[in-house]
């Protein structure tokens, strides 16, 4: 793992939705979600929202999205195993293909998260409180299931730049 000289780059320097193109399926990542919600960000956004059944999400989104919105995300399938769709209706229900996390990524990712609080700590940001960690935590998460499964994340979380330095072959797709 490559983390000497681990550092936020420019934003301009960054592959930006519209103008770079996805290598694989797409994974929006929970600011992607609430920002279509709430008209905030980019059209684009919406056209994001409006695509996810055909996108993917990852196990950490769902929680924050049920705990901070309210909104509930029905699985319609889990990768590797296939999934049938709930028959409940629920309130404020997106349809979404989940990844759901391993032992194994849950390992790597904390390795990413550690790596990633140890370059930048201090300099740009700080990381005293747990909910500062446990962000890290799940965004490292998000990249690791990603990066194996060869899925584009779609974010404007800084955050993955410092995991797309740790693993070249994340593919990550800011907005702003």
């Amino acid at each position: 793992m490559a983390t000497a000289g681990l550092h936020y780059r420019e934003c301009a320097s960054l592959p930006l939705v519209g103008a770079a193109s996805p290598r694989g399926p797409l994974l929006l990542d929970t600011n992607v979600i609430l920002n279509a919600l709430t008209g905030r960000g980019p059209p684009v956004l919406k056209a994001l929202l409006a695509n996810l059944p055909q996108s993917f999400v990852s196990a950490p989104p769902v929680a924050e999205l049920s705990w901070t919105r309210g909104v509930s995300i029905l699985i319609i399938r889990k990768l590797p195993a296939w999934s049938p769709p709930s028959s409940r209706p629920w309130r404020g229900s997106i349809r979404a293909k989940i990844l759901t996390p391993t032992a194994d990524h849950w390992s790597i990712a904390g390795q990413w998260a550690g790596a990633a609080v140890r370059a930048v700590a201090g300099e740009t940001r700080s990381f005293k409180n747990a909910a500062d960690r446990y962000e890290m935590l799940n965004d490292a998460l998000i990249a690791v299931v990603a990066s194996e499964a060869g899925i584009s994340i779609v974010t404007q979380d800084a955050d993955f730049d410092l995991f797309m330095q740790i693993d070249p072959a994340l593919d990550v797709l800011f907005y702003g």
